[in-house]
């Protein structure tokens, strides 16, 4: 299912970034300090603030995001200046609950793509 972030209750503001990826194997070698490892590639992250949301908002926007693949999202991509879909690595919302609150304060979540950039 394609999912609109823009159309997400709430959501303030969408960052695009480039991100690099390494493998487990990268640090810092311990003779020279050097930093080597395994280059996996870069990847696309979607940075997705949220405003104030009621319970309701909050679900409609973790049933949209709390899924293993988040399939179709299309975002402004930043690098080429076009619109771009892309899947993306579903995540948690962290907000704090409490069955008292009728409003949730503003948060925040990122999302990695599942497929590196073969244009870098």
């Amino acid at each position: 299912m394609a999912v609109d972030l823009m159309k997400l209750p709430k959501v303030t503001s969408i960052k695009h970034t480039v991100e690099p990826v390494w493998a487990k194997d990268t640090g810092r070698n311990s003779n020279s300090g050097a930093f080597s490892g395994t280059f996996v590639g870069w990847f696309d992250n979607l940075d997705i603030k949220v405003g104030k949301t009621t319970p309701e908002e909050l679900q409609q926007i973790r049933d949209a995001i709390e899924i293993p693949i988040i399939e179709d999202v299309s975002f402004y991509d930043t690098k080429k200046n076009t619109t771009k879909v892309e899947n993306f690595y579903g995540t948690a919302i962290g907000v704090e609950i409490n069955k008292k609150t009728i409003i949730y304060p503003p948060f925040s979540f990122s999302l990695k793509a599942t497929i590196r950039r073969g244009d870098m």
